[in-house]
């Protein structure tokens, strides 16, 4: 229970379940994270028993995660698993689609069933793709949905993976418009299957806790903050930051970039260098992960995001419950985030369309005026949300 979008996102959606009609279990990977204590209590939370941490596989811990996770309580799978490695090493251009065969062989064979003995009015995967896998070979269930928060085609995916899986789905929850077109046009067969369900924000807790908790260490400066809450990861572009403040600082601007998030620990070293190599380290302050961002972005001249792809980023959601002006990247759903640029500046994805989007920002303060007057007229919290959730488990 990480204090990432997702998770975040479903916080808000289990705080406004119906505990009266409905008994709700709870299946964590790890029972650990700051999210935990913000649980409903009328859910009951189980962890898994073993095989937990290979929700959280990548190419860094994969020999160690492996190890311990499968090889080392069933020393024989090493023999499932060499062929694996091996495809890795010989076949780069097809990496991704060997990561995630390896991972649902591996998880088929290996990882325990929940609770076998019990068939579940609904079973829901809505952390991600592994979930759902996850979901399909281990949960026995009368009715099986799951969540895709992600642009379907970017990065890209290999179809034969993920079809078999959707099919054996009976509901499959996009959390936007875009994200929906993405996943109907790459596999039309599960079309049908596609339920349009918004994220639900808790608006109320969020301008409380911007009221609350620390700000920005550097009281005294006098200049523009530009903020973005982010895991610092290629995916959510921090690179594209250097050259913009390089470029600010050559025209003179005032700015300094703060980052609120996790790191990536080898990204977030190559950023620093780069920084330092361009003479930009006193502008970028990265914040690291804070329990509470909320008075970060109360602070914040600016919200970005300039990210390389995204399904529907809750923290652009949260922004504008606080009335943030925003430049965000042309991710999918950016377009239906701010309404078409009605609500914030969206700018091509890159260090150009960027700096480009920033600098429309710094320079109009009547526009960031505007911005921040039309966000205060939306209406936030999509609560209604929740009768979808209780459709797809009645249909």
């Amino acid at each position: 229970m990480l204090r990432g979008g997702t998770e975040k996102a479903f916080i808000s959606m289990a705080q406004a379940l119906d505990f009266e009609h409905y008994d709700y279990t709870l299946l964590l990977a790890r029972g650990d994270g700051p999210l935990m204590g913000e649980l409903p209590p009328q859910i009951k939370v189980e962890i898994l028993p073993s095989c937990g941490d290979m929700f959280l596989l990548s190419g860094k811990n994969a020999y160690k995660t492996i190890s311990e996770s499968i090889i080392k309580p069933h020393p024989a799978a090493v023999l499932d698993v060499a062929p694996y490695f091996l495809r890795l090493l010989i076949s780069r251009g097809k990496r991704a689609y060997n990561a995630t065969k390896m991972w649902i062989e591996l998880m088929k064979k290996y990882a325990p069933e929940y609770h076998p003995e019990t068939v579940y009015d609904a079973a829901v995967a809505y952390w991600g793709d592994r979930t759902m896998f996850y979901m399909i070979d281990k949960v026995r269930a009368k009715r099986k949905i799951t969540w895709l928060h992600f642009d379907y085609g970017n990065p890209p995916r290999d179809d034969s993976l993920y079809l078999p899986y959707f099919e054996k789905c009976d509901r499959i929850v996009t959390v936007s418009k875009s994200v929906d077109e993405a996943l109907r046009s790459h596999l039309p067969s599960v079309a049908p299957k596609c339920v349009e369900m918004d994220n639900i924000l808790n608006v109320t807790l969020i301008r409380r806790l911007a009221l609350e908790g620390e700000s920005f260490p550097d009281a005294r400066f006098e200049g523009k903050r530009i903020l973005s809450v982010c895991r610092i990861s290629e995916q959510k572009g921090i690179d594209f930051i250097i050259p913009v403040l390089a470029r600010l600082r050559a025209e003179k601007y005032n700015v300094r970039w703060y980052i609120v998030g996790p790191a990536d620990e080898d990204y977030k070293n190559s950023i620093i260098e780069a920084a330092l190599d361009g003479g930009v380290a006193d502008m970028l302050i990265l914040i690291g992960a804070r329990d509470n961002p909320y008075a970060y972005v109360r602070d914040a001249d600016i919200f970005a995001l300039p990210s390389r792809y995204e399904g529907k980023p809750i923290t652009v959601e949260e922004a504008k419950a606080l009335f943030k002006p925003i430049v965000c990247s042309n991710y999918v759903s950016a377009d239906e985030q701010l309404d078409g640029g009605r609500l914030g500046v969206i700018c091509p994805i890159g260090a150009e369309g960027l700096y480009g989007g920033v600098k429309r920002l710094l320079d109009d303060e009547r526009l960031c005026d505007k911005f921040t007057v039309r966000l205060s007229h939306e209406k936030f919290g999509n609560k209604d949300e929740i009768s979808k959730f209780y459709d797809l488990i009645g249909q």
